[in-house]
């Protein structure tokens, strides 16, 4: 037995008794005195927190045995067996054992223990049985849980009780138990559609067998079947099926098994709620091609909307997609420009710019805020290029260079600079027996203080050249211009080095190494080598009469994109995120605009031979701009009408290019009858609020229970409602003007008893490791009965309830005392 004290330093207040014998002053009454100082001294006590740890020799097993149908009958025949002889191995170790056992299912209690409690539950909680176990383990007692089961919890509700184990220092012993082998169908999941689309259906078989079939049905019958195949532990499957209207289809997958193969009727059945999303709302604007709007409509099918307006009057934000097609810009006035703009970039619209001449030649879209938007470059009658240059001159600055040198070195890097443009790139390094950054990489912009920092240069120190190039190559690297250049100015007055290897190198990097040999005339070898192996170009300059200037770059002219006309091929480029496995086949085009994508565009479609982009795409700000640099129904895709897939090709296109984010992202989470519906924010609007409601399989609205959202967090609103478990919930929220859909399938949190996918069970021998526990080989396992219960066990009482009671009494006691009548 021990007494200890939890906050010990609360002691220090007992030196202040003596205080309560002086206050108040007057008469003394030793009596009442005295009770006063027990009540402040009981209180003292009380905070200093006293507790008393007594040991004790009884140990306590808790066993959870595991006798639910997913076992087979010989499976819990074994782990009931397997019970008794723990039970009894716990006892041989420790006479004053307690052993206590938690079943899960079976027609009977399976061990003769007086203290057995027996769920019989139709699923594995397994979480609930951890928890029993873990109470029948009294706290302050030393014990150990033993869990003999296949470790296929029904539900996932295990969180919690393993984190009281853990807490509690109670070890988990495990002895894992084969479960049945049969197939099974573990999981139905389908990805949300919009209507017309093809909606994929994962399903996941579990176990093993030959010639399974998996078909899939919904309320008008089968909707798609597979072939026999086979499996082998695990098999997943993928089915296609074309989604239909908005709203919420209950799909189920039944698996056949073939006769005289192990099965269990009540695990070839899955089901789940297919979410079905609302069209692609669909701004179109165009006028140049008559009658457009309606034969795109036909062509894309349920699953796009399409609407007509006026640029002026058009709510760009309130739409999913925005095509222009064969606009002018005329036709598309600034302001509204830069309000579609602000619609892709902020609120993730997407925006597809179609057409021929009218839309990427003369039809004035050049320099307007939506040019630079469009991941193809639109030039005007004819745009000259003027191609950027970074330059690194190298000057020698040693003291064989003093006199005329130095002063023809400096006119001829500001004859350089002169010819360079603002937005060229230029350094100037100076060597002298040490390198050094006269004028660092900087824009070519600010000549005159570039000039100043050629004028304060003079010829001082020795000639040491090797590092001097390796500095002007790394300055080079790192600058993103079309031409690079190094030029070097000298006398030739330098060390010898290894400068093959180094400029051949440079050159590799695309950076071209000249030349120039000033103060002498005739023909230097090292000079005009360096030249040689990076490139470039030698030059002498003897006086101020042979200066040099060099030409660094050509400008170049582009003519502006015209319209072809004729049969052109195409070919799909795009990756499998755009067209899936297998690129489309597009038949000719019979006319198109020809522009040159821009660097970081990703070109899905091209004209062949010419390699012209006829498809691009890129992100701008949340959304996606792609140009498609023909009609989408007029002259140039003729041909395309009578190809039967060019209806799916271009919902296809416009699909991925719509706003694709919601303003708030759904999960719908089920715990038994409760239901937890979380929208998340994801979109800048920050006065974006959801509001939802429950509907039943026929799509009428549910007014009970009530969707409630409350703002847990700036951006993430959660509701919380009880719904049956055996029934699916289908929630319809509405935010923004936009319709968003979540479903949760019947029980959705916990599966059939023989149902259960081994990857979502408990994970049994990690369950051990993390709680200190084992993993047991059989029942009698030496390891149990070398004290896996613990050899000491403490049962820790506290006293400080105990001592606020008596407080409290002797307080009402010096209440009574003074306030007794006296004679007088």
């Amino acid at each position: 037995m021990e007494l200890t004290f939890l906050q010990p330093a609360w002691a220090v207040a007992l030196l202040a008794l003596p205080v309560v014998w002086f206050v108040p002053a007057g008469p003394r009454d030793w009596i009442h005195a005295a009770l006063r100082t027990v009540v402040f001294a009981l209180a003292i006590l009380a905070l200093t927190q006293p507790v008393l740890v007594t040991s004790t020799e009884r140990q306590h097993l808790a066993i959870v045995l595991d006798q639910s149908e997913s076992l087979s009958p010989q499976g819990r025949a074994e782990a009931a067996s397997a019970a008794a002889d723990l039970a009894d191995a716990a006892r041989e170790a420790a006479d004053s054992a307690r052993v206590r056992v938690v079943q899960l299912g079976g027609d009977a209690p399976s061990v003769a223990e007086e203290e057995t409690r027996w769920l019989q539950a139709a699923h594995s909680p397994l979480g609930d049985a951890l928890a029993l176990a873990a109470q029948a383990i009294p706290h302050g007692m030393s014990g150990a849980l033993t869990l003999i089961s296949d470790g296929r919890a029904t539900d996932p509700h295990w969180g919690k009780p393993l984190a009281q184990i853990v807490s509690r220092a109670l070890p988990v012993h495990v002895l894992p138990v084969a479960a049945q082998d049969d197939p099974l169908l573990a999981s139905l999941r389908a990805a949300p559609a919009r209507p017309g689309e093809t909606m994929r259906v994962s399903v996941d078989v579990v176990g093993s067998g030959e010639g399974l079939e998996v078909s899939l049905t919904s309320a008008d019958g089968v909707l798609t079947r597979t072939g026999p195949f086979a499996s082998a532990g695990r098999r997943s499957l993928t089915m296609e099926i074309e989604a239909g209207a908005p709203g919420f289809v209950p799909l189920e997958a039944t698996l056949s098994v073939p006769e005289g193969q192990a099965d269990d009727p009540t695990n070839n059945r899955v089901e789940t709620v297919a979410v079905v999303r609302a069209p692609v709302r669909t701004l179109y604007l165009g006028a140049r091609q008559q009658g457009a709007a309606p034969q795109l409509a036909a062509l894309l099918g349920a699953g796009f909307h399409v609407t007509e307006a006026t640029p002026e009057d058009a709510d760009f934000a309130a739409f999913d997609l925005v095509l222009v097609d064969d606009l002018p810009a005329r036709a598309l006035p600034s302001a509204a420009q830069t309000r579609l703009l602000a619609a892709v970039r902020e609120r993730g619209v997407g925006l597809l710019h179609s057409g021929g001449a009218a839309a990427f030649g003369d039809g004035g879209y050049r320099d307007t805020a939506l040019a630079p938007a469009l991941p193809v470059e639109l030039v005007g009658e004819e745009d000259k290029v003027d191609p950027s240059v970074g330059l690194a001159i190298i000057i020698d600055t040693s003291g064989s260079m003093g006199g005329t040198r130095i002063e023809l070195a400096k006119q001829i890097a500001r004859i350089a600079v002169r010819r360079m443009q603002p937005h060229d790139r230029i350094g100037i390094v100076e060597f002298y027996g040490a390198k050094h950054w006269a004028v660092p990489m900087q824009p070519a912009a600010n000549k005159i203080e570039i000039d100043r920092a050629i004028g304060r240069m003079k010829a001082i120190g020795g000639t040491v050249l090797y590092p001097a190039i390796q500095e002007a190559y790394y300055g080079l690297k790192n600058v993103n211009t079309r031409y690079k250049h190094i030029l070097l100015i000298t006398d030739a007055g330098v060390e010898d080095s290894n400068y093959e290897a180094m400029v051949r190198r440079i050159s590799k990097d695309h950076i071209n190494v000249s030349t120039i040999l000033v103060g002498q005339g005739g023909h230097n070898l090292i000079m005009s080598d360096i030249a040689n192996w990076g490139r470039g170009r030698f030059y002498a300059v003897g006086d101020q009469f042979s200066l040099v200037e060099l030409i660094l770059k050509q400008p170049a002219t582009r003519k502006p994109p015209r319209y072809k006309q004729g049969a052109f091929d195409t070919r799909a480029l795009g990756g499998p995120g755009w067209w899936g496995d297998v690129p489309p086949e597009t038949p000719a085009v019979e006319g198109y605009v020809e522009v040159e994508a821009r660097r970081r565009a990703e070109v899905l479609l091209e004209a062949t031979p010419g390699g012209h982009p006829l498809l691009a795409t890129w992100h701008h700000g949340l959304g996606r701009v792609t140009a498609l640099m023909t009609e989408p129904v007029g002259a140039g895709t003729a041909r395309w009408r009578d190809w039967p897939d060019y209806g799916a090709f271009l919902a296809r296109v416009l699909g991925r290019t719509a706003a694709d984010n919601p303003p708030f992202a759904l999960t719908l989470a089920r715990r038994h009858d409760t239901l937890t519906l979380s929208a998340l924010r994801a979109v800048r609007d920050s006065t974006l609020v959801p509001s939802g409601h429950l509907v039943d399989a026929a799509g009428a609205t549910v007014d009970t229970p009530r969707v409630a959202f409350r703002e847990r967090a700036p951006g993430l609103f959660e509701a919380r409602f009880r719904w049956p478990r055996s029934e699916a919930a289908r929630v319809v929220v509405a935010a923004g003007g936009r319709t968003l859909r979540a479903a949760a399938a019947p029980a959705s949190d916990a599966l059939g008893e023989t149902q259960v996918d081994p990857r979502a069970g408990l994970d049994l021998p990690r369950l051990a490791n993390h709680t200190g526990g084992s993993v047991l080989a059989a029942a009698a396992d030496p390891q149990l009965a070398s004290g896996n219960l613990g050899k000491l066990a403490f049962v820790v009482t506290r006293l400080w309830p105990y001592l606020l009671l008596a407080a409290l009494l002797a307080y009402l006691a010096e209440i009574v005392y003074r306030r007794w009548p006296r004679s007088r």
